[in-house]
């Protein structure tokens, strides 16, 4: 059993026959050289018997070697599952070669316990992997129908277009394990990426080059392609896989997001990176910023056809419309090209020219590693490109939503059409988004065992949620459909068009201006603009601080508020005042907006012990320098989910170790028209009092106005 476990997770990609026959040679010889060392012991101390001791310590360091990365888990797996096969193949080892029958008494009890407790443990790893999960922890909030906004009367951008598609490979031809693209409909050159990997070498460069049959000087540029009939143009997209073992290609994972897109008038290719993925026992390095040149060298590619006449896209294609997307590690991929595509110079090395350039107009990032590669040490920035990052809360893989951290390293720099939004969608996980990947979130047996898979929304909803707002995202940024932009600024508005879960959206436009951003200093008594003052009155909790993920922090800071109200005691407030003359010079009017971007924290509001967490709600009150107040209820704006818990493992005790807490922030933005101001150029206070729901902590990420679009 130890060895069929550890070839289970060998996965070389050379084939399951081979991987279990390297895992059943490398048990005989672990277990032999144990047998060896525990027989040179039991000479000196003849206490313990042999094969049960050589077969549990064999098994144990089979299993710890092979979950090495995964240490403190892997190595209490590999006790419990070496203890449990060990004792049980001992166990029959005694009955088989008669040595029970000639036992002590004693001893054949302690043989009889231990028998008996090692079938009980197999039972429960059985248990582990024919058992779903538990719902114990699943939060069942809905937003109150009563202020629910009207739903879109437009099509729904998950339904297939109008387009008839054709779909073709293309390729270099280089590739031992990718006959697809081998029989290609255009032939690609390789490139040369060994410049980013000096470093590597030795006899890891050579086993993945009798692999692939390549090396890494000359890398393929192989992709799938579905496309709309007709003459075009049509915007062109270009979607890549995140790491997974690179011997289960994940590059058609996406095919059910290529045939919608294509019969709506998009080119999608779907590129191949499956050679930079995981694999032959290492993490391939520095693959993290070839990732995004790698989209970049296609793009050149279909730059070169779309003016190539003979060529397939010849005039179809329109370069002055195109988008990235990536999941996992190719959310941050797509992000790196981005960056990479206005620079002249690959910022680890000056040897290594760019000359891109591209209309790049939106980025896509589902479920995006993070910091994995950060350009000179520093973050990421990434300027007048529209953003948009889909995360699950049951993600078992990027358990951190690192999509919002690249969100605040996306500016603009003048007015446009860009916006940037972020999507949380409860129940949905990290593998599911790819049709290959399935739900296990890139955890192979056993570990994968303990994942808590009840909870998870059914593949085709997930994957609904995919399609409804990447379609509407690239018809609202690559063609101008601007009735799709509400989904976006509050996903209540296409709710008609997704899965029956829990959502929080995020949002902001080149139309912001920040009143505070909590980053400015360390007096909380001040605004980010200059001049202006906060207060704070009979609040549990007040402070400035890192936004944490549940690993780590996101890298800015916020506004962390509590209250604990009392029955006849006074509400507890929280009041910005604007710079003197402020809203005058922001020329805020009435199709102005007031924007804040709130997250319910799983915290106690107080040290009189927990209260019960519900969904936050308050009044916000706007007053002018004139004495005129107007107040709106948050609720009747947006609707602010409760901390929205996960647990991700059947153990509870182990979500402490993989996944750390069991809620991180999400931020919501809620949009709050100033219209009901008689006079919002003579704004002067903005006012959070918290008067309806008791009792509660929130963090604020930020305050600010906005125009109604």
């Amino acid at each position: 059993m130890a060895v069929f476990i550890a070839g289970l997770n060998l996965r070389t990609g050379f084939g399951r026959f081979f991987d279990l026959a390297l895992a059943a040679a490398a048990g005989v010889l672990i277990v032999a050289v144990t047998a060896l060392l525990i027989a040179l012991l039991l000479t000196i101390a003849r206490r313990v018997p042999r094969k049960t001791t050589s077969l549990i310590l064999g098994c144990g360091v089979v299993l710890m070697l092979v979950w090495w990365e995964e240490l403190r888990l892997g190595v209490a797996m590999a006790v419990v599952i070496g203890l449990a096969e060990g004792f049980l193949g001992a166990n029959i080892a005694t009955f088989a070669s008669g040595e029970f029958g000639r036992a002590a008494m004693a001893r054949k009890i302690i043989t009889g316990v231990l028998f008996a407790v090692s079938i009980a443990a197999n039972v429960a790893l059985v248990w582990l992997l024919v058992h779903e999960g538990s719902n114990a922890q699943l939060v069942t909030w809905r937003p109150p129908a009563q202020w629910m906004p009207a739903q879109l009367a437009v099509p729904d951008p998950s339904l297939p277009g109008p387009y008839r598609f054709k779909t073709l490979t293309y390729g270099s031809g280089t590739d031992l394990r990718r006959p697809e693209y081998r029989s290609v409909a255009i032939k690609t050159p390789t490139v040369n990426a060994s410049r980013f990997f000096d470093d590597f070498g030795g006899w890891k460069r050579r086993v993945r080059r009798q692999y692939w049959g390549f090396d890494l000087d000359k890398l393929p540029l192989n992709g799938r392609v579905w496309y709309p009939e007709g003459d075009g143009p049509c915007p062109l997209v270009l979607i890549v896989h995140g790491n997974h073992e690179m011997s289960e290609f994940s590059d058609p994972g996406y095919a059910y997001l290529g045939e919608l897109l294509a019969s709506r008038g998009f080119i999608l290719a779907s590129i191949d990176e499956n050679f930079l993925n995981s694999g032959l026992f290492h993490d391939l390095p520095a693959q993290q910023p070839v990732r995004g040149w790698v989209l970049l060298e296609h793009l050149k590619r279909w730059r070169e056809w779309n003016s190539s006449p003979g060529n397939p896209f010849y005039g179809r294609v329109d370069m002055q419309h195109v988008a990235l997307i990536g999941h996992s590690r190719g959310g941050e991929a797509a992000a790196t090209a981005a960056a990479f595509n206005r620079l002249k110079y690959y910022p680890e090395d000056s040897a290594i020219h760019f000359d891109y350039n591209f209309a790049i107009q939106a980025i896509v990032a589902i479920a995006p590693a993070g910091d994995q590669y950060k350009p000179a040490g520093e973050f990421r920035w990434i300027q007048d490109v529209s953003y948009l990052t889909l995360q699950g809360a049951h993600d078992a893989d990027v358990s951190s939503f690192y999509g919002s951290r690249q969100w605040e390293h996306v500016r603009f720099t003048q007015a446009g059409p860009w916006f940037k939004a972020e999507i949380y969608a409860y129940r949905a996980n990290h593998g599911q988004f790819n049709t290959v990947w399935g739900r296990n979130d890139s955890t192979g047996p056993p570990l994968g065992w303990l994942l808590n898979l009840k909870p998870l929304l059914p593949p085709d909803e997930q994957r609904r949620i995919a399609k409804t707002y990447i379609s509407a995202f690239l018809e609202t940024t690559l063609k101008g459909a601007a009735e799709y932009r509400p989904l976006f600024q509050d996903w209540r508005t296409g709710r008609a068009w997704l899965p029956d879960t829990i959502y929080v959206n995020r949002y902001r436009d080149p139309s912001y201006i920040p009143l505070a951003s909590f980053d400015e200093d360390a007096d909380l008594t001040t605004t980010t603009a200059s001049g202006g003052t906060i207060a704070g009155e009979h609040l549990s909790k007040w402070h400035e601080g890192r936004i944490p993920f549940r690993q780590g922090d996101r890298g800015f800071n916020g506004v962390f508020l509590g209250w604990n109200r009392k029955p006849g005691t006074p509400a507890p407030t929280y009041t910005l005042t604007l710079p003197e003359g402020a809203a005058g010079r922001w020329k805020l009017n009435g199709s102005s907006t007031l924007q804040l971007s709130v997250a319910a924290l799983d915290e106690d509001a107080s040290d009189d012990g927990p209260e019960h967490r519900d969904s936050p709600d308050f009044t916000v009150e706007l007053e002018t320098a004139e004495g005129a107040i107007a107040r709106a209820q948050v609720s009747h704006f947006a609707a602010i989910p409760p901390p929205l818990i996960t647990q991700f493992t059947k153990l509870e005790a182990i979500d402490s170790i993989t996944h750390k807490v069991t809620s991180e922030p999400v931020f919501q933005t809620v949009r709050i028209p100033l219209d009901k101001l008689a006079n919002p150029g003579k704004l002067a206070k903005v006012r959070l009092q918290f008067d309806v729901t008791r009792v509660s902590v929130i963090c604020l990420s930020s305050i600010g106005f906005g125009w109604a679009r």
